[in-house]
């Protein structure tokens, strides 16, 4: 009986060991990268919010008006929850990817690619075409966004300019005033210098709808005085801005390779879970809010709905502020993936090479 209960035992201390042994030797990308300006989770959370909250948060109201009140407040909320899971699938993904492979980080192209590779022999041929795609389209829709921007900061200040000082000067004058800042902000080259712009940019959109609240609870009707429920053929308009208007997706991935302790950015709490509670929120709090004051007066921007005094105005100077700063964040994304598809052409002077494209393509958008 002793040996018989010593042989396993022996067994037992052998099999935990390989098992220990097998755990300590296991690959985590995390050990292994190395970010020359890595950003802390409060910076990371900053920049997330900054990508979240875009223009779509003043279209919410008007997003609401498609759905009805109730409906719009569960299906803002469904949107969040889906768009973070999808999220937490992607970075999950891109963890395990990287395990298999032994790579430090993946891009959301990367994964694409890698995830293909990994898939069974029929598809792997179809790796290469992945990538493409998943980087195209990021590129397509955020220097989309970035044009948009530009639309949205000039229109914002035309709008003021002309309510005070009745100029008349065309707004592509404008775009021409804001293109040197423009150009000189899109010259930070990491994350982390971008982060107090972020900050600056958080400070001003959240003091422009803490005041555009405050112009919401003036005169708010009950709720019964707006329908609950809106038609079903008008939900496809409220998904179309509920979705537009959650637009972090492309900034993610590397939000997540830049971070001095990427453990952080999933799990619970978690700079994923926080960063879309905190959006999802505001947006929710915005869309209802801005609904059940102006009703079916309620425009495409809540900032046009509100009253011209001095500062309700303020408030479109403040979110134009902020998209602006904004923009570089945006710009950061496609401007990676276009250098990385390029900078094997300009081995000679690459940092003129990367700033000349730069230049090109703010002044291009």
């Amino acid at each position: 009986m002793s040996t018989n209960n010593s042989s396993t035992n022996l067994v037992t201390v052998v099999v935990v060991q390989q098992t220990n042994g097998t755990t300590r030797n296991k690959y985590n990308p995390y050990n292994n990268r190395n970010v020359a300006h890595p950003t802390t989770d409060a910076e990371t959370l900053i920049h997330l919010l900054k990508g979240s909250l875009g223009t779509g948060i003043l279209a919410m109201p008007q997003a609401f008006a498609n759905a009805g009140l109730l409906f719009g407040l569960i299906a803002t909320f469904s949107v969040g929850l889906i768009s973070t899971y999808c999220v937490n699938i992607l970075v999950q993904c891109a963890h395990q990817l990287c395990q298999r492979r032994k790579l430090p980080s993946l891009g959301f192209a990367d994964v694409a690619e890698v995830a293909f590779l990994e898939g069974p022999q029929k598809v792997q041929k179809f790796a290469s075409t992945a990538r493409f795609m998943v980087n195209t389209f990021l590129v397509l829709d955020l220097l989309g966004c970035c044009c948009v921007y530009i639309v949205f900061v000039t229109s914002n200040l035309k709008q003021v300019f002309d309510l005070y000082i009745d100029s008349g000067i065309d707004v592509r004058i404008y775009m021409l005033c804001c293109l040197p800042p423009l150009i000189a902000i899109n010259m930070i080259r990491n994350l982390k210098y971008l982060a107090p712009l972020s900050m600056v940019a958080n400070v001003c959109i959240a003091m422009g709808i803490a005041i555009t609240i405050y112009y919401l609870f003036q005169d708010l009707p009950p709720f019964d005085s707006r329908p609950a429920f809106a038609p079903v053929t008008k939900w496809p308009l409220f998904f179309g801005t509920a979705i537009f208007a959650l637009e972090g997706i492309g900034v993610v991935m590397p939000l997540e390779n830049n971070m001095k302790t990427p453990e952080n950015f999933l799990g619970c709490p978690g700079v994923l879970n926080i960063g879309m509670f905190v959006t999802v929120m505001l947006y929710s709090i915005l869309g209802f809010l801005g609904y059940l004051r102006f009703g079916a007066a309620t425009k495409g921007s809540i900032t046009l709905n509100l009253p011209d005094e001095l500062l309700a105005q303020s408030v479109k100077v403040m979110i134009a502020i902020a998209i602006f700063f904004t923009y570089a964040l945006q710009f950061y994304v496609p401007l990676e993936i276009i250098w990385k598809a390029s900078k094997h052409r300009f081995s000679s002077h690459p940092a003129l090479a990367e700033y000349t494209i730069r230049i090109v393509l703010v002044c291009g958008s």
